[in-house]
């Protein structure tokens, strides 16, 4: 639960310190009692801090927790997906918002309060990439996801077709298959708005929503905001080329490592996946059913990915 409020001391707000503005406790090192049965990260809600009330929270399970395995300092926070009420899957969540949480999951959402501080982060800024460190042991086809969302007045996540026109911008970051050493994913930020957006909402999942599977976890640390495209081309060569030229995506010059188990993914520019394909290692050009229009292309495998805007003709 967030108890612990900013302030700014000075007028003069230069980039860097917008880049880090938006994320308080991005390293899971600060953690507090909130009145559940274990303490949550400060600055940070889970299912059981939610909007429920005492029914729904105390049924609750237990799906966060802090984590000696860390990226750096000394702990990171660790997410699971467990079975609750004999078939539903509470997917590990936390979030700097809140959740509103109901019996049905498909009813759950996460939202920014914009009239309580304890359940919102002020945010002016307009990064290009999110980073993370993460380590994952995913259940079946299971896809840890963070999802960031810059909004002004009320946001929710998943989005509501009732505040659609106050979101900014949007990114959202996908892990798939197993990720046994700590290693750093980014995404580009899509922005439907040339406006400053005033909140910033994280919500950081151990599986894919209401799909998510049983047992999968995730370890996050060392959350990061980039002010520069180089967040979204992690640990890949300055000279990989990706474009699509007649209803194929070709792959040059990316080196092979980087396409070990790797998938090719394709979201729009909210960070819905539309399309996704594995690659194989020697596979460089790859035939999509994508009609006209501007998407978000992600190449990844074990030893990190791309990311980069891609426009189909």
């Amino acid at each position: 639960m967030k108890k612990r409020l900013l302030s700014l001391t000075s007028a003069l707000l230069v980039t860097t310190f917008l880049m880090s503005q938006g994320i308080q406790n991005p390293g899971f090192e600060d953690w507090e009692d909130a009145g559940t049965v274990i303490d949550e990260p400060v600055n940070w809600s889970s299912i059981k801090t939610s909007d429920g009330g005492s029914l729904i929270n105390n049924a609750a399970p237990v799906v966060w927790g802090q984590s000696n395995d860390a990226h750096s300092g000394n702990y990171s926070v660790e997410l699971t997906n467990v079975l609750t009420l004999g078939t539903i899957i509470a997917t590990g969540t936390i979030t700097n918002g809140r959740a509103h949480a109901e019996f049905d999951p498909n009813a759950s959402f996460i939202y920014t309060n914009p009239d309580d501080p304890r359940w919102h982060t002020s945010y002016s800024g307009r990064p290009d990439s999110i980073a993370v460190w993460a380590k994952y042991s995913p259940i079946g086809n299971d896809t840890a996801q963070i999802k960031v969302l810059l909004h002004v007045e009320e946001g929710t996540l998943p989005p509501s077709p009732d505040n659609q026109t106050n979101h900014i911008g949007y990114a959202q970051i996908n892990i798939t298959g197993t990720v046994d050493t700590w290693t750093r994913f980014a995404a580009p930020f899509s922005y439907s708005s040339p406006d400053n957006p005033e909140y910033i909402l994280f919500v950081l999942t151990s599986g894919a929503g209401t799909l998510a599977v049983e047992g999968s976890k995730v370890f996050y640390d060392d959350l990061q905001l980039i002010g520069g495209p180089s967040g979204t081309n992690d640990r890949i060569s300055i000279e990989a080329q990706v474009y699509e030229y007649n209803g194929n995506f070709y792959l040059n010059d990316i080196p092979k490592q980087y396409l070990k188990d790797a998938h090719l993914q394709v979201l729009d520019l909210y960070g819905r996946q539309l399309w996704s394909k594995h690659l194989p290692l020697q596979q460089t050009s790859v035939k999509h059913p994508l009609k006209q229009g501007l998407y978000i292309l992600k190449i990844g495998g074990k030893e990190g990915f791309i990311s980069q805007k891609i426009y189909i003709r």
